[in-house]
């Protein structure tokens, strides 16, 4: 058993789903391992995620690569095409198509772990353990590979890359009448109650929110009803580079991020980050010259001074991100893939 949760986590664990582990196991000594040879690879997600930032992702990883490459959307994720390797867009997908398809067992899996989403199915015991099964777990910044690793990951195979976005899709814009913006869908750890208090005390800048479900806020219709607030609900990712051009400054207050990869976005398309320090914030943002960045706990009297400053801060943000292209990005997995 790996070094986590408490004894309870890891007894359920063994009795509601390591038995079906391990009969996936056996099962895949009946397949015929892959050879040294990479040649066709399938980049792994559901079909609900086609419209969202995983199929996005999904699609241009695989796009760039230099591999005879796939997309797979599958919601059940079953029946895998046949292929000599796999990437999983979300850890607890690689746990679930070890189930459905013990034949990956026998070829080479890249599994892309996004942020800590621990429920009472996938526990930490559960979701380690099916880690390391894969030949690669790419981690999105250096805090959440140290975090896996003392958990009881191998620390061989896990690799910190801040994945990617487009410099060509996300254009430089110029900044100066542009407003205030966020970007994510709705959920707790991204912290709505600082995005409502942003926008209530800063009356005289305009708002811009890009995502799905923040209906479910319970402050929502309140904040809706606000002037200087605009909210575009389940856009279609193609429309998002335009959205960033109404942004001089970004705001990412999440408590928890692997990513958050609309920050790279909003940085691609020249906007101002500021951002709470968690995810790869700290790595790619350099507090005062290409953004600013405050601690997860604060409140809108400490933002509201860094939104200003972002206002007037002269720096093309753009150049600072150029390294981080889903070219590069999937150059780099391609070689994890041959390595």
């Amino acid at each position: 058993m790996p070094k986590t949760g408490n004894f309870q986590e890891q007894l359920y664990f063994l009795i509601f789903h390591k038995w079906k582990y391990l009969i996936a196991i056996l099962r895949s000594k009946f397949y015929k391992k892959t050879t040294d040879k990479i040649d066709k690879v399938v980049y792994v997600a559901r079909e609900k995620d086609k419209d969202w930032i995983f199929g996005a992702k999904t699609r241009r990883l695989s796009r760039y690569s230099s591999l005879n490459a796939e997309t797979y959307y599958h919601n059940k994720l079953r029946n895998l095409p046949s292929a000599d390797a796999y990437y999983y867009i979300y850890q607890n997908y690689f746990c679930r198509c070890i189930r459905s398809t013990p034949n990956i067992l026998n070829k080479k899996n890249i599994v892309m772990f996004t942020h800590p989403t621990w429920s009472k199915k996938y526990s930490k015991t559960h979701v380690i353990w099916c880690l390391n099964k894969a030949d690669y777990v790419i981690c999105l910044n250096s805090a959440i590979k140290k975090y896996l690793i003392d958990l009881g990951g191998r620390s061989e195979i896990f690799k910190v890359m801040h994945i990617a976005t487009s410099s060509k899709l996300f254009y430089h814009h110029e900044r100066g009448v542009g407003g205030v913006g966020f970007c994510s869908n709705y959920g707790p750890r991204k912290n709505p109650d600082l995005i409502f208090d942003l926008v209530k005390n800063m009356p005289d800048r305009t708002f811009y929110l890009v995502g799905r479900n923040w209906e479910d806020y319970n402050r929502f219709e309140e904040l809706s009803l606000m002037p200087n607030f605009t909210y575009y609900n389940n856009v279609p990712y193609e429309s998002y580079p335009d959205l960033y051009s109404k942004m001089d400054v970004f705001v990412s207050p999440s408590l928890l991020e692997g990513g958050p990869v609309p920050v790279l976005e909003a940085m691609m398309s020249n906007c101002v980050p500021v951002a709470s320090k968690t995810g790869f914030c700290p790595d790619i943002i350099e507090h005062g010259k290409n953004g600013f960045l405050f601690d997860i706990d604060a409140k809108y009297e400490t933002v509201i001074p860094l939104i200003e400053a972002g206002f007037l801060l002269k720096a093309n943000i753009k150049d600072t991100v150029l390294d981080y292209t889903w070219e590069n990005c999937s150059k780099k997995i391609d070689e994890l893939f041959l390595s």
